[in-house]
């Protein structure tokens, strides 16, 4: 038998079961309209192996927004205190991320000293430089205090020669023949 014949065979009944599931959900939809809490719909057993009840909703909020107000502190200042401050995924000798490491090698080549902000080790950081840059992707620069961008707009200022105006705007040492050498070998 072709193996197309046989894939399409093992694969037509979790199809129409699909099609069967999709179909009642549909109706119910159109009878019901949607459900807001779908907890209600199902039974809990407590007493079943493993079971923990729901937190209480005590004090979570203030514990949450301490842990983030300690974390905005901590990233202020870095930033504050600083002159060029990287925060990825990894740090400046061992990246851990594609995106971490080419901005991490820009600025290691240019010799640009930079505090390298490792947001793996610590769940505070890595969710609230998202937050205080309003920038929902990591590696994240900022050059003297201000947001810079991303690996996408770090490529970029690198190859248009707008990363080095920025650095000699902003006061930053670097090597320009080192910026030179990257828009060569990438012309």
């Amino acid at each position: 038998m072709p193996t197309k014949l046989v894939a399409l065979l093992l694969i037509t009944p979790f199809v129409a079961a699909f099609l069967y599931a999709a179909w009642h959900e549909y109706r119910r939809f159109r009878r019901e309209g949607p459900v807001e809490d779908w907890r209600e719909k199902f039974d809990i057993d407590e007493d079943a192996p493993g079971y923990e009840p729901p937190p209480e909703d005590t004090d979570t909020e203030t514990e949450g927004s301490e842990e983030m107000d300690d974390a905005r502190t901590r990233i202020e200042a870095t930033v504050t205190s600083n002159d060029v401050v990287l925060f990825m995924k990894g740090n400046k000798t061992m990246p851990q991320c594609g995106f971490s490491s080419r901005v991490a090698g820009v600025l290691n080549y240019m010799g640009v000293d930079f505090r390298d902000v490792n947001v793996l080790e610590d769940e505070g950081i890595r969710q609230g430089i998202k937050d205080y840059s309003d920038w929902p992707t990591i590696p994240q620069l900022y050059v003297k205090g201000e947001f810079v961008g991303g690996c996408d707009i770090i490529t970029e200022m690198t190859l248009s020669g707008e990363l080095d105006q920025l650095f000699e705007d902003k006061g930053v040492s670097y090597s320009k023949e080192a910026a030179e050498k990257i828009r060569e070998a990438n012309a």
